[in-house]
C-alpha cells in the first residue's frame, strides 16, 4: 500500500535497525521461530573493517546448538586465538589461556564481520517470515497518535531507501544499531560515556607464509606506546593506541613515529609496512564506554552497542551484543508469536531483557573502566608492563587457565528457547547459492 508518490506502508511483527552481530542474530532466532521480522541495514553491504571479530567460546557453543557454528567456521575463512598475550621488549606474559574453556571450541575464533554477517542473513532468509532492506536509513521512530498531535507508544520507523520514504509499523522496534544509534538519538533514552581515555588507530598488512605464529591475540607494549597486532584469516590488524582525542597531534606530528614503533617491535613486516606514508590510512576507532539511563520504551528495545558501549580492549563487544540477542529472543519469542500480539506483554518482555542482560553488562563495564584508566596511565608514566597482579598470574603454572575460565564464565549465554529450536512447522526457503553482501 503506498499513501503518496514517495512513501510505501508495510507492516511486520518486530523490525530490528541495524545489521551488526547483535541485530543479525535477534533477526535469525525470531524468524526460525516463525515469526515475521524485518531487518534494517543503513549500508548497502556489510563490508565492515576493525569491527569486533572475537567469538569467544560460549558463542561459539550457542552457534553450535543453532546448528551454525560448523557450517560458519567451514565456509569462513579465519584464525583462532588460543591465548591472550602480552609482550614487551624483554619478556612475553602468557594472561589469558583458552585451552580449557570448551571441549569444542577452546579458543576465540577470530570471523570477519564482513563474512560473518552476510552468513548470519543467508541463514535467516531460509525462513518466510525474514525480510532484510539494505542501504535502509531509519529516519524517525513512528509513534502512536502521530499526526494528531500524540507522541506515545513506539509503534514502527520510517526509513529512507533509494530516495523512497518507507512507513514500516511493527509490534516492536528494536534498535540494534551501534555505538551511535539513530534510534537511540530518535527516542526518549538518555546516554551517559563512563570512561574515554584512549583512542586506537588501525591498519592492516597481508599475512605471508613465514610470519611468526604469534597467539592471534597480541599486546606488544614498550614505554610510551602500545600495539594490537589481531591475527585475520589472509593479514594482520595492526592497533596503535594514543591517548583519547590527541588523533590530531599525530597528524601533525605525522606517521614516523608510528612507523618506527611497528618496524621496532615487528620488524619482520618487512616492505609491507612502506605503504604505510600518511596518518590518514589509519582507522580511527575511540575506545568508549556508554550506559544508558534505561535500555526500553514502550514499543521500542535497544541491545547491544546501541544500549551500552563495550570498550574494544578485551574484544568482547561483539559477543555482549549477540547474547543480548539471544535474551531477547528468548523473552519475545513468546509475546510475538500470539496471534493477537498484546502491546504490554511485548513491553514487559523488553523489560525483562534489560532486568537480566544490564547487571551482567554493568559488571564488566566497571571492570573495563578500571583496565582503561590503567592503561591510560601506562601511555603517560611509559611503563609497557601489565600490572602487577597479572604479571603475577603469568608465572603461577595454571593460574592464566582459571583466569581465562573466569572471563569465559562471564560470557555464558543463556539456553535457546524451545520454540526457537524446535519451532512449530515454520517452512525453510532454498538456500541461497551466495549470501548477500
Amino acid at each position: 500500500m503506498t499513501t503518496d508518490a514517495s512513501t510505501t506502508e508495510s507492516t511486520t511483527r518486530c523490525v530490528v535497525a541495524g545489521g551488526g552481530p547483535g541485530g543479525v542474530v535477534l533477526a535469525y532466532l525470531l524468524a526460525r521461530a516463525g515469526v515475521p521480522v524485518t531487518l534494517l541495514e543503513s549500508r548497502p553491504d556489510f563490508d565492515r573493517r576493525f569491527r569486533g571479530d572475537t567469538l569467544a567460546p560460549p558463542v561459539l557453543k550457542l552457534l553450535d546448538t543453532l546448528g551454525l557454528a560448523d557450517p560458519l567456521l567451514a565456509a569462513v575463512p579465519h584464525r583462532t586465538a588460543d591465548a591472550f598475550v602480552w609482550s614487551t621488549a624483554t619478556r612475553s606474559y602468557r594472561l589469558a589461556d583458552y585451552r580449557g574453556t570448551s571441549a569444542k571450541y577452546p579458543y576465540y575464533a577470530l570471523v570477519p564481520q564482513g563474512r560473518f554477517l552476510p552468513f548470519m542473513v543467508e541463514q535467516a532468509g531460509r525462513f518466510p517470515g525474514f525480510r532484510v532492506e539494505m542501504g535502509a536509513r531509519v529516519s524517525a521512530l513512528l509513534r502512536y497518535g502521530d499526526g494528531d498531535g500524540g507522541g506515545g507508544r513506539v509503534t514502527g520507523v520510517e526509513y529512507v531507501q533509494d530516495g523512497t520514504r518507507h512507513r514500516l509499523h511493527a509490534n516492536l522496534v528494536v534498535g540494534a544499531d551501534g555505538r551511535n544509534s539513530k534510534v537511540r538519538t530518535l527516542s526518549t533514552i538518555n546516554a551517559t560515556e563512563l570512561g574515554a581515555h584512549l583512542d586506537i588507530c588501525w591498519y592492516e598488512v597481508p599475512r605471508r607464509d613465514g610470519d611468526p605464529a604469534l597467539s592471534g591475540l597480541e599486546l606488544i607494549a614498550e614505554p610510551g606506546s602500545t600495539l594490537a597486532v589481531l591475527g585475520q584469516a589472509s593479514g594482520w590488524q595492526l592497533g596503535y593506541t594514543i591517548p583519547a582525542g590527541s588523533f590530531p597531534e599525530l597528524r601533525a606530528e605525522g606517521i614516523g613515529p608510528v612507523v618506527a614503533a611497528l618496524r621496532r617491535r615487528l620488524p619482520w613486516l618487512g616492505d609491507r609496512l612502506d605503504g604505510l606514508t600518511e596518518v590518514n590510512q589509519l582507522s580511527l576507532l575511540p575506545v568508549r564506554i556508554t550506559r544508558t539511563d534505561r535500555w526500553t520504551e514502550p514499543g521500542l528495545l535497544l541491545i547491544g552497542d546501541a544500549a551500552h558501549v563495550i570498550s574494544p580492549v578485551g574484544g568482547n563487544g561483539v559477543n555482549y551484543a549477540m547474547l543480548d540477542a539471544v535474551e531477547a529472543a528468548n523473552r519475545l519469542v513468546g509475546p510475538l508469536l500470539a496471534e493477537r500480539v498484546d502491546r504490554a506483554a511485548v513491553d514487559a518482555a523488553a523489560g525483562a531483557v534489560e532486568a537480566a542482560r544490564r547487571p551482567l553488562v554493568e559488571r564488566d563495564q566497571e571492570r573495563q573502566k578500571r583496565t582503561e584508566r590503567d592503561a591510560a596511565r601506562r601511555l603517560r608514566t611509559r611503563d609497557p608492563r601489565p600490572p602487577l597482579i597479572l604479571r603475577v598470574i603469568a608465572t603461577v603454572p595454571g593460574v592464566s587457565r582459571w583466569l581465562a575460565a573466569r572471563n569465559v564464565r562471564a560470557l555464558a549465554a543463556p539456553a535457546v528457547d524451545d520454540r526457537i529450536l524446535h519451532p512449530a512447522a515454520v517452512p525453510l526457503r532454498p538456500r541461497r547459492s551466495a549470501p548477500p553482501g
